[in-house]
């Protein structure tokens, strides 16, 4: 017998995953996009007609097929390196050697953790099959306030929330907090360390939380990570 059946009557997903809607809209409105309405209408119209098509396929086959807001690792990389091949250097496109994840806000631009909340919240709506917003904090121990207020506020606007705090740690020299990016990964501020068994660096390497030193990661993700800038200082 075929596992087909068991699948069938929507007890299953089959995911349509996307990645780069950021530089999508690059294309056409410039890297700045993100503030003009206009241009935040159409990347929602993509993904409404990606979540139409998945609706359709679900009617047709009879399986749950819904729109997934992939937290990619790899295809950041695999996806920039082809389009390169084919079109060359483009600004705010190719040049940044990765693809933006789903319908994630440029990580080179620091928004208050509030803006870029608000500016997300629109399209998981469309996206069934998953997603992930997150914000990217200094070290906060001593500020638990200014968490718990980005939380609040995030409570009935989104439905899963990454806090990306610093907790690198140096067992040479003692340093607690952000690493340093290099060429290849990353080093202690203080010593340059950059030995895996003697330090433990921590980073959201997509939807989940990786050790970039002990498990190198792909070049496109290691620079999107090194891009990132704080949303709250």
């Amino acid at each position: 017998d075929s596992v087909n059946e068991l699948f069938k009557n929507r007890r299953a997903t089959v995911s349509l995953g996307y990645i780069g809607l950021y530089e999508v809209a690059s294309a056409f409105f410039g890297g700045e996009w993100e503030t003009n309405p206009e241009a935040k209408a159409f990347t929602l119209d993509i993904v409404k007609e990606l979540k139409a098509n998945a609706d359709a396929w679900g009617d047709e086959y009879g399986y749950h097929f819904s729109v997934y807001s992939t937290p990619s690792e790899s295809l950041t990389d695999r996806f920039c390196r082809l389009d390169t091949e084919k079109f060359g250097i483009i600004e705010n496109i190719t040049d940044k050697e990765y693809y933006t994840n789903s319908f994630h806000y440029d990580v080179r631009k620091n928004p208050t953790p509030f803006e870029k909340l608000e500016f997300e919240k629109d399209y998981p709506k469309y996206c069934s099959g998953g997603f992930i917003h997150y914000c990217e904090y200094p070290m906060l121990q001593q500020n638990p306030k200014a968490l718990e207020a980005v939380w609040d506020f995030a409570y009935d606007k989104i439905g899963y929330l990454g806090t990306n705090t610093p907790i690198d740690h140096c067992y040479q020299c003692g340093f607690e907090g952000d690493f340093k990016p290099t060429e290849r990964g990353f080093e202690c501020p203080e010593c340059g360390n950059h030995d895996p068994k003697t330090c433990d660096v921590v980073k959201r390497t997509c939807g989940y939380l990786g050790n970039p030193q002990a498990r190198p990661m792909v070049h496109g993700r290691h620079k999107e990570i090194s891009s990132r800038v704080k949303h709250m200082k």
